[in-house]
C-alpha cells in the first residue's frame, strides 16, 4: 500500500519501503498536490503554496522538472500526476494521505461516529510537526490548521477515554502532547485528572503549578474556575474526582434560542463547514471564533449561517442569538448598531432599567453580562463594521457569526476576525441541490437538461432554488423545456423573477448595486458593455475613461461588495447573472451616446494593445494602419516579448469575445483586426486551425468592408496558417486570392510579402524551385524599395530552399547574408531562423560540432523570445545531430525536451519524437 505521509517530514512510502521523492522543492510541491488529491490544483496556487511571496519568473517552466521527477517515483506505486485543467491532479485516494485520512476520522469523531480505538489509531499517526523542514506562508497556515485539530483529535480523545472510566491510562500520552500545546487549560485539565487517577496526585498539582505560571506569564491570566476546582479537589483527595469535574452552573436570567429554521433541502458547502468547524473545535474550549462570511447576493451566506449554527448550537449551552442587521435591506434603512445591543440585552434577560444611555456604554454592558458564557451569536446582513463591531463579545467563550454581501476587512484586521467568501456551487451540489426539491428520479432522467439548467442559473443557489419551485409548480413541463427558456442572456433574469422580492434573483441583486455610491455604481453598469470573462484594471480604465487609480479604487470598492471579483492582481470578474443584471442597468443608466463611447474607448484598447503585442511577437512582418485612439484609452507599452507573450495569454479570450461582438454589431473594421491580430499569437502558438477559424471571422467581416488592403492581409493569413496545418490547397486559394487584392491596391512591400508567403506555400508541399522563384521575386520587390528587413525575409528563404534542393554552397551564402541582416536589424526571431538555416546546412555537409553550435544558438535565441514552436523544431534537430554521432544520452535530452514542447502544442510532430525517442531508449 502507498501512502503519502505530511504529519511530520514529507515522505512517500510504499510496501514499507520509502520512495526517494528528492529534495525540499518537489516535497512541497507533493504537498501542494497532496492537500487536495483528486482535484484540479491551478500552476499558479502550487507556485504560491512552494514559493510564496517571491515566485521564480517562470513558474510553470520552473515547476515542470519537480513534478517530471514526482511522476518518475510515483508511478510505480500506483500514485499519478495528471495535466488537467490548467494546473495539476494528483491522482491519489484521501486514504493514501495521512493528514487527510486524520482530519476524516476527526470529522467523524466530532460527528459521534468514530470509536475510541479509531481516533487513537488517527492520533498515532503523527510523526512529528507536520511538513517538517518546510517554511513559507502557506506552509505555516496549513501547519498550523493541522495543529489545531491534532489538539481536537486529543480533547476528544480524553473526553471518550474519561467517560470509560480509563483516563489513568492514557496520562503518559497526555503528558507527552501536553508539551505541544502548552496553553489549552482542557488539555491540562485532563492531564491533570489523568495522574491523579492514576495516584500521581504529586506530578498532578505540578501540572497545576505549571499550568497557572505559563497563563500568567504569556496571557496575564489565571486559570479558569473549573481547572481551579479540579485542582482544589486533586490537594483535598476528594474521593468524587474520578467523575469528570463540571463547572458550577450559575444562575442566568435567560437561555435565548433565537435561530431562524433553516431549510431541510441544504447541500454541499463541505469545506466551509469544514473550516467552521475547525474554528469551533480547533482551539479547544477556552478559544472564541469570530467569522465573517462574505459573498454576493443570492449565494447562501444566510443559509450556510444557519445551518451551522443549529449543527453546533448544543456547543453552546448559554443560549444562541440572532440579529438581522438588514445592510441591503431596500425597504428600510440598515439596523442602527444601538438597537441590535438592545434587542440582544432584552434577549439576555436585563431589565430596562439597567441599559444605559449610549452606544459605548450599551457596548460595554453586553461585554459584561456575556462574560464567561457561551453564547453563540449570528450577526445577519451586516452592512459594515460599524454595524458588528459593538455586538462583539470580549469573553473567548462566545462564537460570533456575522454574514455580508461586503468583506469586512477592517473586522479582520482589528479583531483577528477569520474571512470566508463564499464561491458558487459546483456542478455536483447544483445538481444536489435540484434532487432535493424536485426530486432525484426527475434529475435523473434529464441529466443533460440539469447540466444546462445548472449553468444558465451559473451555480448560484438563489437561482437554482427559484428554478427549482418553477419546475416543482410545473411538474408536466420537462426540464429541458425550462432551459430553453434560459437559453436567452437578455431574459434569464425575468425567467428567474418571482412575485417575493426576498426570492427575486433580479431584485436580490439590485439591492447591492443600490447601496453603492454614484461612481461605483456607473462602473458597474459599463462593465456590462465588456465581454468577459474577466477585465484588467488598464482596460476598465479604458472603458470608463477615468485614472487607473481612481477606478482601481472603485473597483475595489466593487470587490468588497462582491459584485465583482479579483481572482489575479489586477484582473476582475464576475458571474453571468451579475453580468446580465450590468448589462440590464447599462441600458437604463448610460445614454446611447455614452454607451457607444464606452465600447469605442475599450475596444480601442484592445487593437492597440494588441497590435503592440504583435509588434514584439512578429516585427519582420508588415502591419495595418492604426489611428489614434479615443480619448481616455490607458495604454502601455512591453518591455519584452515575454510581457507581450503574458498580455495576451491573459486577454486571448476577451479578444475572441470582441471579434463576435463587433462581427454582430457590424464593425466591420474592427472585427477583422483583432480576428488578424488575435490569429497571429493563436499561430505563436501553434493553434493553426485556431488561427485559421478566427482569421475566417475576420474574412467575412473585411468583405462586408469591401477593403482590398484589409482582404489581401486576411487572405495572407489564412494561406499562411493553412500551409503550416497542411491544408494545401486552401493555402493555395487563399493565397490567390492574397496576391490579387494585394495587387490592386499598389502596395508594393504587401506584394513583395505575398510573394515570399508564395514560396513559403510552396515548400510546404515539398515544391522546392517553386518556391525558390517566389522567393526571388520577393528579394528583387525589397530591394527596389530599399527594405532591409524584407530583403532579410527574402535571404532566408532562398538559403533554405536551395538547401532542400541540394546546393549546400549557395545556401550557405544566403543564409550568412540573412544572419548578418537580421544582426544589424537586431531581430532575434529572425537570427534564430538564420542560425537553424545554417545548422541545417552543416548537418547535410556532416559537419557535426558546426550543425550542433548552430542549433543551439537557434533553440536559445527561440526560447529568449518564447517562440515554442520554432524552440522545439531546433531542440529536434539537434537531437538529430547528437544521434548521428553516437551520444545517445544528449540525444534523448533534447529530443525529450522537445516532445514536452510539441505535446503542449498538440503538434501532430509529438508523435514522430515519440517514436525516435523509443528507439533512443534501446541505444547506449
Amino acid at each position: 500500500m502507498a501512502e503519502i505521509r505530511l504529519l511530520g517530514a514529507v515522505e512517500v512510502w510504499a510496501d514499507g519501503v520509502e520512495i526517494d521523492v528528492g529534495s525540499a522543492k518537489p516535497r512541497m510541491v507533493l504537498a501542494a498536490l497532496a492537500v487536495a488529491p483528486g482535484c484540479v490544483v491551478p500552476t499558479a496556487v502550487i507556485a504560491d503554496r512552494v514559493w510564496g511571496l517571491r515566485p521564480p519568473k517562470k513558474p510553470a517552466a520552473t515547476l515542470y522538472p519537480y513534478l517530471s521527477l514526482l511522476r518518475n517515483a510515483l508511478h510505480p506505486i500506483g500514485i499519478g500526476i495528471v495535466r488537467r485543467g490548467g494546473g495539476y491532479v494528483l491522482e491519489a485516494q484521501e486514504e493514501d494521505i495521512d493528514a487527510l485520512r486524520f482530519l476524516r476520522v476527526l470529522s467523524e469523531a466530532k460527528a459521534g461516529r468514530a470509536t475510541t480505538a479509531e481516533l487513537e489509531e488517527a492520533t498515532a499517526l503523527w510523526r512529528g510537526i507536520p511538513l517538517a523542514g518546510m517554511d513559507n506562508c502557506w506552509i505555516a497556515e496549513y501547519r498550523a490548521e493541522l495543529l489545531n485539530a491534532r489538539l481536537s483529535a486529543w480533547l476528544l480523545l480524553a473526553e471518550q477515554v474519561d467517560c470509560s472510566g480509563e483516563l489513568a491510562g492514557l496520562a503518559d500520552d497526555l503528558a507527552r502532547v501536553v508539551g505541544d500545546f502548552p496553553l489549552s487549560e482542557s488539555l491540562a485539565g485532563y492531564l491533570i485528572r489523568a495522574l491523579a487517577q492514576a495516584g500521581r496526585r504529586t506530578e498532578a498539582l505540578q501540572q497545576y503549578v505549571e499550568l497557572r505560571e505559563r497563563l500568567v506569564a504569556e496571557l496575564g491570566e489565571e486559570p479558569s474556575d473549573e481547572v481551579q476546582a479540579l485542582h482544589l479537589a486533586v490537594l483535598r483527595r476528594e474521593p468524587g474526582l474520578a467523575n469528570r469535574s463540571q463547572p458550577q452552573t450559575r444562575q442566568r436570567q435567560a437561555v435565548p434560542r433565537q435561530l431562524p429554521s433553516t431549510t431541510r433541502n441544504f447541500v454541499g458547502r463541505d469545506v466551509e463547514l469544514k473550516t467552521l468547524d475547525g474554528l469551533l473545535f480547533g482551539g479547544g474550549s477556552s478559544a472564541g471564533v469570530i467569522c465573517a462570511v462574505a459573498g454576493t447576493a443570492g449565494i447562501g451566506k444566510t443559509t450556510l449561517a444557519l445551518h451551522w449554527a443549529h449543527r453546533v448550537a448544543d456547543q453552546f449551552p448559554d443560549g444562541q442569538l440572532f440579529v438581522d442587521l438588514r445592510g441591503f435591506d431596500p425597504t428600510c434603512t440598515p439596523t442602527a448598531p444601538a438597537d441590535a445591543l438592545r434587542a440582544c440585552l432584552d434577549a439576555l434577560g436585563t431589565h430596562p432599567d439597567r441599559v444605559p444611555q449610549g452606544l459605548e456604554a450599551q457596548s460595554a454592558l453586553f461585554r459584561s453580562i456575556t462574560a464567561g458564557r457561551r453564547l453563540l451569536i449570528v450577526l445577519d446582513n451586516a452592512r459594515d463594521v460599524d454595524q458588528v463591531r459593538p455586538l462583539i463579545p470580549a469573553t473567548p467563550g462566545c462564537a460570533v457569526l456575522v454574514t455580508s454581501r461586503n468583506l469586512l476587512t477592517g473586522l479582520v484586521a482589528e479583531l483577528g476576525a477569520h474571512s470566508m467568501k463564499l464561491d458558487l456551487l459546483s456542478p455536483a451540489e447544483a445538481k444536489a441541490l435540484l434532487s432535493y426539491r424536485i426530486g432525484p428520479d426527475r434529475v435523473a432522467a434529464e441529466a443533460v437538461a440539469v447540466a444546462t439548467l445548472a449553468g444558465q442559473c451559473n451555480f448560484l443557489p438563489l437561482a437554482l432554488a427559484v428554478l427549482a419551485a418553477e419546475a416543482a409548480h410545473t411538474p408536466d413541463l420537462s426540464l429541458a423545456s425550462l432551459a430553453d427558456h434560459l437559453v436567452d442572456d437578455s431574459n434569464r433574469l425575468d425567467q428567474l423573477d418571482t412575485a417575493d422580492p426576498m426570492t427575486s434573483v433580479r431584485t436580490v441583486l439590485s439591492w447591492s448595486y443600490a447601496a453603492q455610491d454614484p461612481a461605483e455604481r456607473r462602473l458597474f453598469r459599463l462593465l456590462g458593455l465588456h465581454p468577459g470573462p474577466e477585465i484588467s484594471l488598464a482596460a476598465a480604465a479604458s472603458l470608463i475613461g477615468e485614472p487607473p487609480k481612481e477606478v482601481a479604487r472603485l473597483l475595489r470598492r466593487l470587490c468588497q461588495a462582491t459584485l465583482l471579483d479579483s481572482p489575479a492582481r489586477d484582473r476582475y470578474s464576475h458571474h453571468d447573472l451579475l453580468r446580465a443584471y450590468a448589462c440590464e442597468v447599462v441600458m437604463a443608466g448610460e445614454s446611447r451616446a455614452d454607451r457607444e463611447a464606452a465600447q469605442r474607448r475599450v475596444i480601442d484598447y484592445y487593437i492597440h494593445m494588441a497590435y503592440r503585442a504583435v509588434g514584439h511577437l512578429n516585427p519582420d512582418r508588415d502591419e495595418f494602419s492604426l489611428g489614434e485612439p479615443s480619448p481616455g484609452v490607458e495604454l502601455a507599452d512591453f518591455a519584452d516579448v515575454h510581457e507581450a507573450l503574458a498580455w495576451y495569454a491573459a486577454e486571448l479570450t476577451v479578444i475572441l469575445r470582441l471579434v463576435d461582438t463587433s462581427k454582430a454589431a457590424g464593425r466591420w473594421a474592427e472585427c477583422w483586426q483583432l480576428a488578424d491580430l488575435a490569429a497571429r499569437y493563436l499561430g505563436r502558438q501553434g493553434r493553426w486551425r485556431d488561427a485559421i477559424a478566427v482569421e475566417q471571422v475576420g474574412l467575412a467581416s473585411a468583405e462586408a468592408l469591401g477593403d482590398p488592403a484589409a482582404l489581401g492581409l486576411v487572405h495572407r493569413g489564412i494561406a499562411y496558417f493553412s500551409a503550416l496545418a497542411g491544408q494545401h490547397a486552401e493555402a493555395r486559394q487563399h493565397l490567390r486570392r492574397a496576391l490579387e487584392f494585394t495587387r490592386a491596391t499598389g502596395d508594393r512591400l504587401r506584394l513583395a510579402y505575398a510573394l515570399g508567403l508564395g514560396g513559403f506555400v510552396s515548400a510546404q508541399r515539398q515544391q522546392f524551385a517553386p518556391a525558390l522563384a517566389y522567393a526571388r521575386n520577393s528579394l528583387a520587390l525589397y530591394a527596389a524599395q530599399g527594405s532591409r528587413r524584407g530583403q532579410h525575409r527574402a535571404l532566408g528563404s532562398i538559403s533554405w530552399y536551395l538547401a532542400r534542393l541540394g546546393r549546400l554552397d549557395d545556401a550557405a551564402i544566403y543564409a550568412r547574408q540573412a544572419l548578418q541582416i537580421a544582426e544589424e536589424l537586431g531581430d532575434v526571431k529572425s537570427q534564430a531562423g538564420a542560425h537553424d538555416t545554417l545548422g541545417y546546412l552543416s548537418h547535410q555537409g556532416r559537419r557535426h560540432d558546426e550543425a550542433a553550435h548552430s542549433y543551439r544558438a537557434a533553440a536559445r535565441l527561440s526560447r529568449r523570445i518564447g517562440d515554442k514552436y520554432y524552440l522545439a523544431a531546433a531542440l529536434h534537430s539537434l537531437g538529430e545531430v547528437h544521434s548521428d554521432v553516437g551520444d545517445f544520452g544528449a540525444a534523448r535530452a533534447a529530443k525529450t525536451e522537445a516532445l514536452r514542447i510539441f505535446d503542449e502544442l498538440e503538434h501532430p510532430r509529438a508523435e514522430l519524437l515519440r517514436a525516435e525517442l523509443r528507439d533512443l531508449h534501446t541505444k547506449r
